[in-house]
């Protein structure tokens, strides 16, 4: 072991970004808020935020007419509205008022979000993490946002919706008329029909209505759209109920569309342009469209005349019994190449040259995801989507939201999913332990002595018993041929029984290791730079220690985290404020955040409750965590626990209120170990 060495503390704090805070008001509270809430609403000035803390259903319609605020949960809490009760979002038409509201983490039943904008100003609508279910049998459970005048720039992110469309209508509406323009993303919402009716009902799942010389832009990016949708899954529509011709572009990209049943005309279409009399620039890329009669259509209503679809289908996988189905007429300027299609047929002039017919090789057409050994891995166009991403500001992350870009080849797969990572269950048993080190026997790291692990220790990785509290620095090392863990404090046995939450990370982009040196340490902290990272302060950053990226025998028995700093660059450090050492190596994985990889925030003393759909009651979920630099020295270590149908991160000794942790889901992972043995698949 080398001795310790010490450096001068040269990192001040003031190099932390500063925390932003604003002034909040909660609901019920005190005056204005400690009655109805429309009437705390009401007696707020605009720019007010109002943070819900109530588990009793809101028996109210809310009403924000003419107001500019947000209207969000209190930390916490789960706000949900009482049944059949809505929140309305107008304006009236005169003048220029501009409008900001924002709507997150509230829940509806039977009830719906409308938003509309009629003056000649411009509106900025932000709804985040709602969710809208249906008990009765109506079609009131939706998210509508329109422009009928001016501009709306509006965001839907990471909402969920299930239920039942009315006639013409979607689950999600985006909709400008009038000479209106909507500016719209619609990121990572979940979108599901619960009738299983497959004819007669012209519904969709995202409707994106321009109409009656309507304009704007729509981004569709990470969505699932789940259903019998015989409009369509996802369905862009120009000119309808109108011959006044309309112009605006969409984007529509990483999207997944499972239908109900494929088999039959009846049985829906995955994604659909139609126009009327007016142009669609349209860009279909990397989606993936299972069970539909129909893949991707692009057509004219009855009756439109010089209508003009134009634009590039490109590297998404279809299983249809139609692939692509483009009305000539229509779409001369509507280019298809590096597509998979698993259908029957196609209707479609011609297919572009790199274009793969055959078996898809999904894991199931209920969950598309790819098999290893499917031809859509590494075999999308690289250059249509990255800078189709780069041009449209679109994220970076798959369908999952997870890195779009990885493997030895840096090459995207074609489809909405980006396939490489591993997950899995690490257990220090007596077979693997010796002394302070337990060796780790998995296929993706045996023999791998690149690959840059990432791990997390678990309590209890779900069950009932058998927990073992895990207190210790530690790291991971490569004694051929297996990978290991290890206590960096290794006068100390590694425990029997310890578990480890591993993820090895596919290469490429956001998977890397960085070795600290003299040049990049200052005090407790070494600086990384990597283009994943740089000046990108909402990178979702993990590490892990490597011991054998540093030198053979020196230790950092120190628990460690991350932080962004004044440099614009990520750091590493020492969260005891012990001086780095050099060289030592870190696993680093970095990538854009999404709803699968957040930053959590304690809002109690020694715990955060990571509240996540895919980790409620989901006690065999492997999620990852590393701690943020806060205000001051952590000399303890933390572990993830599931306690009652709920996964936390908890301290040893302690986690102070307000302290952060970056954390990160992989889907697949979550999908890989619940029960399929009602799935119904097949791959046609």
């Amino acid at each position: 072991m080398s001795p310790h060495r010490f450096y001068p503390c040269l990192l001040a704090f003031a190099l932390l970004p500063a925390l932003a805070s604003a002034t909040a008001h909660t609901w019920p509270g005190s005056a204005p808020c400690g009655g109805t809430l429309q009437a705390c609403i009401d007696g707020l000035a605009d720019g007010a935020r109002i943070e819900i803390a109530t588990v009793t259903p809101i028996a109210e319609d809310i009403s924000l007419y003419n107001r500019s605020l947000t209207l969000t949960a209190a930390e916490g809490y789960a706000p949900v509205f009482g049944i059949g009760h809505w929140l309305s979002i107008t304006s009236d038409s005169i003048g220029a008022g501009n409008l900001d509201v924002t709507v997150s983490h509230l829940a509806f039943t039977d009830g719906y979000v409308f938003a509309n904008y009629n003056r000649t100003g411009t509106a900025s609508y932000d709804f985040e993490g709602l969710t809208l279910t249906r008990a009765a049998s109506n079609g009131a459970n939706y998210i509508e946002v329109d422009a009928n005048n001016g501009t709306v720039n509006a965001k839907l992110y990471n909402n969920r919706l299930t239920g039942e469309p009315g006639f013409n209508r979607g689950l999600i509406q985006l909709a400008s008329s009038s000479g209106g323009v909507l500016n719209a993303t619609a990121y990572y919402n979940h979108v599901t029909r619960t009738s299983t009716s497959v004819s007669g009902v012209l519904v969709a799942g995202i409707l994106a209505d321009v109409h009656n010389a309507g304009g704007g832009t729509f981004k569709l990016h990470g969505n699932e759209v789940r259903g019998e949708f015989n409009r369509g899954g996802i369905y862009i529509s120009e000119g309808l109920f109108s011959s006044t011709a309309s112009h605006f572009a969409a984007r529509v990209y990483n999207n997944v569309s499972i239908c109900a049943d494929g088999s039959s005309a009846g049985g829906g279409t995955g994604i659909g342009f139609v126009a009327n009399n007016g142009s669609i620039d349209a860009q279909a890329i990397n989606n993936t469209v299972s069970r539909c009669y129909a893949g991707i259509v692009a057509s004219q209503w009855a009756g439109g005349v010089g209508t003009s679809i134009s634009g590039t289908i490109e590297n998404n996988l279809i299983v249809a019994h139609n692939g692509l189905v483009f009305l000539p007429a229509a779409t001369a300027s509507l280019s298809n190449d590096y597509n998979l299609i698993n259908a029957s047929s196609n209707q479609v002039v011609s297919l572009g040259a790199n274009t793969i017919t055959g078996p898809a090789s999904l894991v199931l057409d209920t969950a598309p995801r790819l098999r290893p050994d499917s031809p859509a891995i590494d075999a999308a166009d690289n250059a249509t989507l990255g800078f189709g991403l780069l041009l449209n500001l679109l994220p970076t992350d798959d369908a999952d939201g997870l890195r779009r870009f990885k493997g030895a080849s840096g090459k995207a797969d074609i489809g909405a999913y980006e396939s490489g990572d591993v997950n899995f269950t690490h257990t220090a048993s007596a077979n693997t332990v010796g002394g302070n080190v337990s060796r780790i026997d998995n296929p993706a790291l045996n023999a791998n002595a690149s690959a840059a692990l990432i791990a997390t220790p678990n309590y209890n990785i779900g069950l009932p018993s058998g927990g073992v509290n895990y207190n210790h620095p530690f790291g991971s090392y490569y004694p051929t041929p297996n990978w290991a863990l290890f206590n960096q404090d290794y006068a100390n046995p590694m425990p029997l029984g310890a578990h480890f939450d591993v993820l090895v990370p596919a290469g490429g982009g956001g998977s890397f290791v960085h070795v600290s040196s003299a040049s990049s340490i200052a005090g407790f902290a070494t600086t990384f730079s990597d283009v994943s990272t740089n000046g990108l302060a909402d990178r979702i950053v993990l590490v892990t220690q490597n011991w054998s990226a540093g030198v053979a025998g020196l230790y950092n028995p120190s628990p460690v985290g991350v932080y962004y700093g004044g440099d614009s660059k990520w750091h590493i450090a020492n969260l005891d404020l012990a001086t780095m050492q050099q060289p030592l190596g870190f696993n680093v994985y970095a990538q854009e955040p999404s709803p699968n990889a957040w930053r959590a925030t304690a809002g109690a003393t020694n715990e955060i409750r990571l509240d996540h759909p895919l980790l409620d009651n989901t006690p065999c979920a492997r999620p990852q965590a590393t701690r943020l630099l806060g205000a001051g020295a952590i000399s303890g270590n933390f572990n993830l626990n599931y306690s009652l149908g709920k996964w936390y991160i908890e301290g040893n000794p302690n986690i102070g209120v307000g302290e952060q942790f970056h954390v990160l889901v992989d889907p697949a992972q979550v999908f890989d170990c619940t029960d399929r043995i009602f799935a119904d698949g097949f791959d046609g």
